[in-house]
């Protein structure tokens, strides 16, 4: 079955615009089921199907879904960006995601089902990934670091663990440098593990993944610096390398909200593939020690600094979304004065949120086909007025165009615009204007 063609013929909606690396995944997803649906928004979905979700639904259809999902089910989400989704979200398990990238791919893909990721059948090598670990002098006491060792050769693993030198505390960049430095002398994966970790059992899933990246956030929705997995790839380079610029520019914030920043800056651009690793891959709970793969030892491991500062931001992490004023998508234009623009699409929880989609896809076209001398869009959706104040607050001298979901951007709609009827970022709130090469739906 073409799965592209199924998605298709989904009712009110043209073609998803979905990227070469989204496409991709979609059929090997699909192609472990007997077939794939469309679902109708309604119906309970039937044994052994992959189950492509369009449209937002009440939650009583939602969980008419949802309980007729059997252990083994996926559900795809192809507007994984859509907070309309998130009730759904929250009633099943993350597996992966795939960033949004420029008019090709504007849309982020979700999918998950209702039991944590398992690994796939096959065969897999200790060899296939190297296993790193590094620590600062002083950071942890020697006993533990020789308890990382012995899990380390009683696994047989291939690591490497090395003492990080003793840097300015301005700089911070030396794990990012040692992973970097290691992702590309050895030319495949690489898992880098806290030195306070127990290895209980040989952590093959990412391997039998093909992710860019594997990451696991907590219950409240920050990302765990404890295992970081990464493969050579383009994307995963780009989201190191995105993680160090910040490091170097924020260095009293805390390494793990850096790397949700940097991931949130790449998959806005890029369509990076994120494998999210269940909890027994960074089990804290003593009681579940011998069921888990990976063990943490927070006591050894939290030094205080690893959580998020802003609350605001973990409901959207746990549903694998960005939250306003952060861009879901990122699309370069030229150097020119006009500078760089944002489009806020506001009301996105609206009446009519299937709306969304449609509108996404016209703004990056319009970007596309003639960027009118911007030199970045950056696109935020907002679900209430408080995100568009939030974005009006962010003082960076950039243009903001407010636009509603129902409205659609015509071709020539960024070179037509004037300036004069945009809003300058640094203003307190949005004025009120009749936009130019505008349409409503």
């Amino acid at each position: 079955m073409n799965v592209a063609d199924e998605i298709q013929i989904a009712p009110r909606l043209a073609s998803p615009t979905l990227g070469h690396a989204q496409r991709q995944r979609v059929a090997a997803l699909v192609a472990q089921y007997r077939d794939a649906v469309v679902w109708d928004g309604c119906s309970a979905a039937a044994p052994g199907v992959a189950v492509i979700v369009l449209d937002p639904a009440s939650p009583a259809r939602l969980a008419t879904l949802v309980g007729s999902l059997d252990q083994d089910a996926i559900v795809i989400l192809p507007f994984g960006e859509h907070p309309a989704f998130d009730t759904l979200k929250s009633k099943l398990v993350i597996h992966g995601t795939i960033g949004a990238e420029a008019a090709a791919a504007p849309h982020q893909l979700w999918w998950g089902g209702v039991a944590p990721l398992s690994v796939r059948t096959g065969m897999y090598s200790k060899a296939g990934t190297l296993f790193l670990s590094s620590y600062r002098s002083g950071s942890i006491a020697e006993p533990q670091l020789m308890r990382f060792r012995s899990y380390v050769d009683l696994s047989g693993l291939d690591c490497v663990i090395e003492r990080l030198p003793d840097e300015h505390r301005s700089r911070g960049t030396a794990k990012i440098d040692f992973i970097l430095r290691q992702l590309e002398t050895a030319q495949r994966p690489v898992f880098w593990l806290d030195p306070a970790a127990e290895i209980r059992r040989h952590p093959v899933l990412p391997q039998s993944l093909g992710c860019d990246v594997a990451l696991h956030r907590r219950r409240g929705g920050d990302i765990d610096p404890a295992a970081l997995f990464f493969r050579p790839t383009a994307p995963a380079r780009a989201l190191l390398q995105a993680w160090r610029d910040l490091a170097l520019g924020y260095p009293d914030l805390p390494e793990a909200f850096l790397l949700d920043q940097a991931l949130i800056l790449t998959a806005a651009q890029r369509e990076i593939e994120v494998a999210w690793l269940p909890e027994d891959y960074c089990q804290s709970d003593p009681a579940l020690r011998d069921s888990s793969t990976i063990t943490i030892d927070r006591g050894g491991f939290a030094r205080g600094r690893d959580q998020l500062p802003t609350r605001h931001l973990l409901a959207a992490r746990r549903f694998g979304r960005p939250q306003a004023p952060e861009p879901h998508l990122i699309m370069k234009g030229i150097d020119g004065a006009r500078g760089a623009i944002t489009v806020a699409l506001r009301h996105v929880l609206g009446r009519d949120a299937a709306q969304l989609p449609g509108a996404v896809e016209a703004i990056a076209e319009a970007f596309a086909a003639d960027c009118g001398g911007f030199s970045k869009l950056e696109l935020v959706l907002c679900s209430w007025d408080e995100d568009i104040e939030a974005v009006m607050q962010i003082e960076d001298n950039g243009w903001v165009l407010v636009c509603e979901p129902a409205e659609r951007l015509r071709p020539d709609a960024f070179r037509t615009l004037e300036l004069g009827r945009l809003t300058m970022r640094s203003s307190l709130g949005p004025q009120r204007w009749e936009a130019p090469a505008i349409a409503p739906v």
